[in-house]
């Protein structure tokens, strides 16, 4: 089988914990690679997925990669680093238990990656002593609240007896049939890694998917951000030697001259440095979930998915006014907003088509923890500098005086009052028009002239005054 000449697809496996996701893929894969099913020993050990695995089958001309990732809460930052790589979804759901917390939180994160078509496959059928058909309909109308609809593909599977699985692979062959799947081979070579060893005899081993560019046997790699480099001995695409990759293709790299000690997941292998910066303050645009229910407030800790890697850092919301960023707190209601992250640690991040997942994983699992996801706007070198409203609270002194309505308490001195007039006041109140006497007091304009206004009535003048973040 000449594999390099199969188009490459990637099927990401989601789903709740123990509702068998790793024994569907079991069922499907043809190949497995080094870092196949449960290949860490850990999994074996506890009996559950707890990192990425990657298995491979042939579907007409497509070479079809299964991405399965844990479905334990404690673990989704480790599937959501697959989002990246991946170009539609098979969501596992346990007929006997019906949608859970994480199948609702890996819909979230699944949806909020621009990942538009899933397949959802309901497993254990050969355990389950109900009506199947009635059971179907009831997790149709879980997915009817959401993007994907009642109609959603839906296969009733049994991985264990191998029951169902030849309508689930037509219905994955005609799925891919279907999808607009852009594959970037003009640019820069760009590989996040997500497992590196070492072989005896061999040397120095990395895998990962080619997110753009063309791979070719005696190039030159650089890993960044440990600054290791080295020649690309051989490429491997599911244990087949080839000369050239092309982007899409998942791949083992042999390279000569790397220290494996330096690298981890997260990294990326690339033949352009320049494409990437290694930073700690970005400007992002966030598309937040509407099934997201907490209030994002100015400064708000966050989990941050950037490739491969998750980290924390901090949100500060804010609207932009003439130019100037003024600090905000968004709802669920809101429907997107800009923001500024400031990072906890620098992170190696891609300068163009950058997509991040942003997370609260400090909530409790049993909420939906997945706030929605966010484009890079800019990379900074210091924090920008935000403004906030500070509010002066002022009275009426006398509201029928010949010169117009006298305000007192917005300023100090005569000298002070001159400096405020033209602001603007909060309604019913206009502007500022004049000072008054020689203690402060200015007379201000009121928007109906019809209106009473009395002694004593409370004037506002919201001012903006800008700082920095070091400040809050």
């Amino acid at each position: 089988m000449d594999i390099e000449k199969k188009i490459p697809v990637h099927i990401g496996l989601f789903g709740h914990i123990d509702s068998g996701k790793t024994a569907i893929a079991e069922v499907l894969s043809e190949i497995i690679s080094t870092a196949g099913i449960d290949a860490h020993p850990q999994s074996r050990e506890r009996g559950i997925t707890i990192d990425l695995g990657f298995t491979s089958f042939i579907l007409d001309k497509y070479l079809i990669t299964l991405v399965d990732g844990p479905g334990h809460a404690d673990l989704i930052k480790i599937s959501a680093s697959s989002v990246e790589i991946i170009d539609c979804a098979l969501v596992v759901i346990d007929i006997n238990k019906g949608p859970q917390v994480q199948t609702g939180e890996h819909l979230i994160l699944i949806e909020s990656l621009n990942i538009k078509r899933i397949i959802v496959v309901i497993n254990k059928i050969d355990i389950f002593s109900g009506n199947i058909d009635k059971e179907l309909k009831k997790i149709r109308e879980f997915f009817r609240s959401t993007t994907f609809g009642y109609d959603v593909p839906m296969f009733a599977v049994s991985a264990k007896e191998r029951v169902g699985f030849e309508d689930l692979k037509s219905c994955i062959l005609e799925t891919i049939k279907s999808l607009h799947i852009e594959r970037h081979t003009k640019g820069d070579i760009i590989i996040p890694i997500d497992h590196h060893f070492p072989i005896k005899g061999i040397g120095a081993i990395l895998t990962g998917t080619i997110l753009s560019g063309i791979l070719k046997v005696n190039q030159n790699l650089e890993v960044l951000p440990v600054k290791t480099s080295g020649r690309v001995k051989s490429i491997q695409i599911f244990h087949q030697n080839v000369e050239i990759a092309n982007a899409g293709a998942r791949v083992g790299i042999n390279i000569k001259g790397l220290d494996l000690k330096k690298i981890y997941r997260g990294c990326y292998a690339t033949n352009n440095p320049n494409a990437f910066d290694y930073c700690n303050i970005i400007g992002v645009k966030v598309n937040n979930n509407k099934l997201f229910k907490p209030k994002t407030g100015f400064g708000t800790q966050i989990h941050i998915t950037i490739g491969m890697v998750t980290t924390t850092g901090n949100i500060y919301p804010y609207h932009a006014l003439d130019g100037k960023k003024v600090q905000t707190t968004v709802s669920n209601e809101d429907r997107g907003f800009r923001a500024i992250i400031l990072l906890k640690e620098k992170v190696l991040i891609r300068k163009e088509k950058n997509l991040m997942l942003l997370s609260r994983l400090d909530l409790p699992p049993t909420t939906l923890r997945i706030l929605g996801s966010a484009e890079l706007l800019k990379i900074y070198e210091e924090p920008p500098v935000f403004y906030k409203y500070k509010t002066k609270k002022a009275s009426i002194k006398n509201p029928d005086h010949p010169q117009g309505i006298v305000c007192n308490g917005l300023a100090q001195s005569a000298t002070g009052a001159k400096k405020i007039i033209g602001k603007s006041l909060e309604p019913p109140f206009t502007k500022i028009l004049a000072t008054f006497g020689t203690k402060g007091a200015v007379i201000v304009g009121i928007g109906d002239n019809e209106k009473k206004v009395k002694k004593g009535d409370l004037v506002l003048l919201k001012e903006l005054r800008s700082f920095h973040l070091k400040n809050i």
